[in-house]
């Protein structure tokens, strides 16, 4: 759940994730087509869950990038949103704002094993099960998204899943960015709502599961709040680098769970991409 922006991908403009748009260069929201990125990048990441159990503090990946919109349809998969993979229809547009309707927001997340009582199991063996595998949130919904001429972008977006009834979240992000020579700056303040039955499903330990490492737990719903930095500069008229800082401060209802390692995601991811 990582956030791009795309200062020197295509000039082509749509109603888009805040990753995209906060770069302010949406000259024509409309505009059929779309671009993909294929490139490497690290990042760097602190372990804040016992159930990270391949965390390593700084890696390497593959960069895999990209958007489309044809007629109001549009996939989206931007390697550093935070708002994971986009499928939905933008359904009305006027000068300043654009509303789409969100079919399919794909993230990540975790589930216990399939098919198990806890009941059944012994301390150690529920501590197994406790540390569960990783999972999909599916959900559907709805984004709203204000832009202003001085490159300001407000985005509003809730989504409740309906795969696996994990719950419902929502966000609320505002961006700016500024351009100093050929070097493109951004910032993003984001508020993010977790309601309870989603804070339970990640973070919760119900009576049945509890052992003497992970006791009861039950959050309810939760707010955190978080803060990126980015740049981007052209390499050259295809190849872009690009860096970005973000920090994210946890609420109590994820901070209390016996799941918890810290207070605080911080995150780091600097790339070097190719735009086709």
């Amino acid at each position: 759940m990582l956030l791009l922006i795309l200062a020197f991908a295509p000039q082509v403009s749509r109603a888009s994730d805040i990753a995209n748009s906060v770069t302010g260069r949406e000259d024509n929201r409309l505009v059929n087509g779309g671009y993909f990125e294929l490139g490497a990048s690290v990042y760097g990441v602190n372990k804040i869950d016992v159930r990270q159990t391949d965390h390593q503090t700084i890696q390497p990946s593959l960069l895999l990038s990209g958007m489309y919109q044809y007629k109001g349809l549009f996939v989206e998969m931007l390697h550093q949103s935070q708002d994971g993979i986009n499928l939905g229809y933008n359904f009305w547009n006027s000068e300043n704002w654009s509303l789409d309707l969100l079919v399919a927001n794909l993230q990540s997340s975790w589930a216990r094993p399939e098919g198990i009582d806890p009941k059944m199991l012994n301390e150690a063996e529920r501590d197994l099960y406790l540390m569960s595998e990783d999972s999909i949130y599916v959900g559907a919904g709805f984004r709203a998204t204000r832009y202003w001429d001085d490159h300001y972008v407000f985005q509003y977006r809730i989504v409740s899943d309906y795969y696996d009834d994990q719950g419902l979240q929502s966000s609320a992000r505002l961006g700016k960015s500024w351009q100093v020579r050929n070097w493109n700056f951004h910032a993003l303040a984001s508020v993010e709502y977790a309601s309870a039955t989603l804070n339970n499903h990640l973070f919760g330990v119900s009576s049945d599961e509890a052992t003497t490492r992970f006791p009861e737990y039950h959050p309810d719903s939760s707010f955190h709040y978080g803060m990126e930095f980015g740049v981007a500069y052209p390499l050259s008229e295809s190849l872009v680098f690009r860096a970005m800082y973000r920090f994210n401060v946890l609420s109590d209802e994820v901070t209390d769970s016996p799941f918890n390692q810290a207070g605080h995601v911080s995150f780091f991811n600097a790339s070097i991409s190719y735009v086709f």
